[in-house]
């Protein structure tokens, strides 16, 4: 895990802003922190990624 200290808005959040309250309200909401707010970013880095594969394992469940 990763944990970053951001000056100013982070690019994730002002996406997940536009996308949540639309295109003019999400850059008004955003536009309303100051230049200099402290945002934190957490990356998640798995260690292991496995896939179920529900076609090969459960047939079945996929016919119904």
């Amino acid at each position: 895990m990763q944990v970053m200290k951001v000056v100013g808005v982070c690019a994730e959040y002002a996406e997940a802003a536009e996308r949540y309250f639309g295109p003019s309200r999400g850059a008004a909401w955003v536009s309303g922190f100051p230049p200099d707010v402290e945002m934190w970013r957490i990356a998640v880095i798995p260690e292991q990624v496995r896939i179920l594969d529900f076609e090969t394992r459960f047939p079945s469940a996929l016919s119904r």
